[in-house]
């Protein structure tokens, strides 16, 4: 039986160690809550921005995530930015609340679906845009949690 080993671990153990891409594997986690009080007059293609990133951000959607109130009827939701309108969620459907369980942004993605590190060039949004809206309710609540590590 052998012993091998994860680039990680040969990099710690040369000497000098090897200490690439510090940012990415060392750098502070960082987070970012974002509410979102609902007005009652939401409709299909609205763009709700709910969190700025620096330049640098790297989101970490194992750990991002939503919690929401029953938004109305048929509500239904994409999570991204500037860049992709879906980049982190597609098809939430915000129409019933959020209470037995919180929906990580890997979790939307579905089981199996790998999201690829993305790195933000430029400061941007984190936006929820509403695909679908059918008798939206007033005064209703969406949380967004984005954790994310930031280079430069």
């Amino acid at each position: 039986m052998a012993t091998l080993y994860s680039t990680q671990i040969t990099n710690d153990d040369a000497s000098p160690p090897v200490r690439g891409e510090f940012n990415r594997n060392g750098s502070a986690l960082r987070c970012k809550i974002g509410t979102y009080d609902a007005s009652g007059s939401e409709s299909a293609a609205d763009v709700i921005q709910v969190v700025k990133v620096p330049k640098g951000a790297i989101v970490n959607s194992h750990l991002s995530y939503l919690i929401w109130e029953d938004f109305g009827t048929t509500v239904t939701a994409d999570v991204g930015d500037g860049g992709d309108d879906d980049r982190y969620c597609s098809a939430l459907a915000l129409g019933t609340a959020s209470t037995s369980s919180v929906t990580t942004f890997q979790e939307a993605a579905g089981a199996g679906v790998y999201a690829a590190e993305y790195e933000y060039t430029a400061a941007d949004t984190i936006d929820i845009t509403l695909d679908a809206v059918s008798s939206p309710t007033a005064g209703q609540t969406l949380k967004m949690f984005v954790f994310y590590t930031q280079n430069g």
